[in-house]
């Protein structure tokens, strides 16, 4: 069974005492409207010396009213330079305590050692802890009730036994600010650890935990963001989330999360730690931003694989970001038939043969097949709509839906009385197609997205196309033939050529290509 090595718990309130507060802090307090008063000179500089002054005492001009999903950040840390045998006989005997007059009490971390391997002094050292005056943490505690009318900063035995000299160390208070609530850990490059309550290292497997009581818990959705080398992943509720080897991000939107999400599991490849390769690393659980349909929900592409269809805001299609690469949007479609009401007549428009550039009515193209698929740059997009403007098409109430899509996203933007083309572009599959077809188009409309986007990797394709082998490359052309692509587009086909290759394994391209083209005719 896993040890699990708890950070923080709650205390008591302690009764605060009464006393004259005069002067206003000289360290900044951000996010607060109202004065913060010292009640001396010490407290005044946030500074608690531990062999003099054991506490720091606090009062706000007015009550300071609590903005709803927010908390309280305290960045500090020592001034006097280090001395771990200090710091570890004072970490050893005495807390060091925040209490607020709103109700809640909360122990300040000394040190960032219990996040063992999660953090390191240096390339190769694991689990030691930043200390001393190389620490600079940012505590950020989630605020309840109504208002707080004062707190104060006490240094307390840890046990009642506790006696004897204090050893000096001179901790400082740098300054306060109000942030939106959030749980996790953060290290960046500079050495600065932000981190909050309810986060745990769990020694035996390599992980780490974040499992707020109920009543500290976000009200709505969540999401998670993870930002690591080497491949994170996250367990949440029972289900795994893994980024690819060598991504360094792994982002999981509100609609991923299952019912009972916690604890919440996270872990980072031991290589990423060991060797200080990247000293950045970042875990933010916080509250997902209330977004109303079409507004696009932020996700990867293989999480949209996964996400659960009841979690959708209109039942016959998710709009959603790609996270990575905001200016491209992915559509998931309940079935075809919806699908082909979005993007149909856009297919013949761009991709078609003989339809090219023109509105087809919709008696037209009933009975023929548009795409399972589908992939459009904003320019196409643009030149679509801008059309259907200048002849007043009779354009399907989806296909207008769609258009306010791609023009609030300034995929498409308005231009006078025109519509021009504005950045990226959009991606489409359907959750009619069996999930292994799902995962071959969400792969292979991927790739068109970053063509659309990617200058490298448009050249890259391009280059390949040029060199590549003329008896195949009539192959290629022939099958998009048959597939009816307009082959005299020279973009199109090397955008469909890039795709088709990358869509699967090396090992896989002869069965995909076999099997779709047997009966086409590739002879010169």
């Amino acid at each position: 069974m896993n040890r699990i090595i708890p950070l923080f718990f709650f205390l008591p309130l302690l009764a605060m005492q009464s006393c004259a507060f005069k002067g206003e802090v000289n360290f900044p307090v951000r996010g607060i409207d109202r004065p913060l008063y010292a009640a001396d000179k010490s407290a005044a500089a946030g500074i608690l010396n531990t062999a003099k002054s054991k506490k720091l005492e606090y009062r706000f001009g007015s009550p300071f009213f609590v903005p709803p999903s927010c908390s309280l950040e305290l960045e500090y840390g020592f001034s006097d330079g280090e001395n771990n045998g200090a710091l570890a006989e004072i970490k050893k005997n005495y807390e060091l305590v925040l209490h607020l007059s709103g109700g809640d009490s909360w122990v300040l971390p000394w040190d960032v050692s219990f996040l063992g391997t999660f953090i390191e002094d240096s390339p190769g050292q694991r689990g030691a802890g930043l200390r001393g005056a190389e620490l600079r943490i940012h505590y950020a505690v989630p605020l309840s009730g109504d208002s707080i009318e004062s707190f104060n900063i006490e240094m307390i035995p840890a046990a009642p036994d506790v006696r004897g000299k204090v050893p000096q160390l001179t901790w400082k208070l740098q300054e306060l600010r109000l942030v939106p609530k959030w749980y996790g850990l953060v290290r960046a490059e500079s050495g600065t650890v932000y981190v909050t309550p309810f986060v745990y290292y769990i020694a035996d497997s390599e992980q780490l935990g974040i499992d707020p009581p109920s009543r500290f818990r976000f009200a709505g959705g969540m999401d998670l963001s993870i930002i690591s080398t080497g491949g994170p992943a996250a367990e949440i509720g029972g289900l795994r989330f893994e980024a690819r080897v060598g991504w360094e991000e792994l982002f999981i939107s509100q609609g991923n999360f299952p019912v009972e999400p916690y604890p919440v599991k996270i872990e980072i490849p031991n290589d990423t730690v060991s060797t200080g390769s990247d000293p950045a690393f970042a875990v933010k659980l916080i509250s997902a931003e209330e977004r109303e349909f079409p507004n696009p929900i932020p996700s990867d592409p293989g999480l949209i694989l996964a996400y659960p269809g009841k979690n959708w805001r209109n039942a016959d299609y998710e709009v959603f970001r790609w996270e990575s690469f905001p200016s491209l949007l992915i559509f998931d479609t309940a079935n075809y038939a919806v699908q082909d009401r979005l993007l149909k007549r856009l297919a013949f428009f761009t991709e078609k043969q003989g339809y090219t550039g023109r509105l087809a009515t919709d008696a037209e193209i009933a009975d023929q097949h548009g795409w399972n698929a589908h992939d459009y740059r904003s320019e196409d997009l643009a030149r679509f709509f801008e059309v259907a403007r200048a002849i007043n098409f009779p354009l399907l109430k989806e296909e207008r839906e769609l258009e306010k899509i791609l023009l609030d996203a300034d995929i498409i933007r308005r231009s006078g009385n025109s519509i021009v083309s504005g950045e990226g572009g959009i991606i489409s599959i359907s959750r009619e197609s069996p999930d292994y077809l799902r995962t071959i188009f969400m792969a292979h409309e991927g790739f068109h997205g970053l063509f659309f986007i990617d200058e490298d990797f448009r050249e890259f394709s391009r280059s390949r196309w040029e060199k590549f082998d003329p008896a195949a490359k009539r192959f290629i052309l022939s099958f998009f033939d048959y597939q009816h692509y307009n082959i005299k587009d020279e973009y199109l086909v090397v955008n469909e050529f890039m795709a088709h290759c990358l869509q699967q394994s090396v090992s896989q391209a002869p069965r995909y290509f076999n099997e779709r083209a047997a009966i086409i005719d590739a002879s010169p």
